[in-house]
């Protein structure tokens, strides 16, 4: 095979690979969650927000769909939060930094082996707790990774897994 021929293979290759990058990169955006300005958010959720948590920092405003929007930030002693408005209510999220429940990890390593845990907060809705770890799957190579099959599992208080 002449140097000319591998040459242009070489390059053709380079090409496809940045181009199923960048499509991968492009459907990934389009589908997460969307930053949006405090001023687009609902008044009264906004309203909500500062009245239970005049001191946070780091506010991020997200729409998760038309009714309903997240807010991210670090409270009063630098834990990292989010809160969550909808038509149906507000919960809180405290999010579970570096160390999550023996309870949960076991039971994602029981019962979805090629799982693994990306985040784990405890829930507050109408006066109740739970946990909640977000589960994915890992694939990819080298320096390109992708979660894929993202899950929401829900757990109780003690440990006990409720379901997805």
């Amino acid at each position: 095979m002449s140097i000319n021929l591998t040459l242009n293979i070489i390059n053709i290759m380079k090409k496809t690979v940045i181009i199923a990058a960048l499509t991968l990169l492009t459907a990934g955006i389009a589908s997460a969650q969307k930053p949006v300005e405090e001023k687009e958010v609902k008044v009264n959720y906004v309203k909500d927000f500062q009245r239970q948590e005049p001191k946070a920092t780091s506010i991020q405003w997200w729409r998760i769909d038309s009714v309903t929007y997240k807010v991210t930030f670090r409270d009063a002693e630098k834990s990292r939060m989010a809160m969550v408005f909808s038509n149906k209510g507000m919960e809180t999220h405290y999010i579970i930094e570096n160390h999550y429940p023996h309870a949960i990890t076991d039971t994602v390593a029981h019962l979805y082996p090629k799982y693994k845990v990306t985040d784990v907060w405890a829930r507050k809705a109408r006066s109740k707790m739970t946990y909640q770890a977000r589960i994915a799957k890992h694939t990819g190579f080298l320096w390109w990774k992708k979660e894929s099959d993202p899950k929401t599992l829900n757990f109780e208080v003690d440990g006990k897994f409720i379901g997805e």
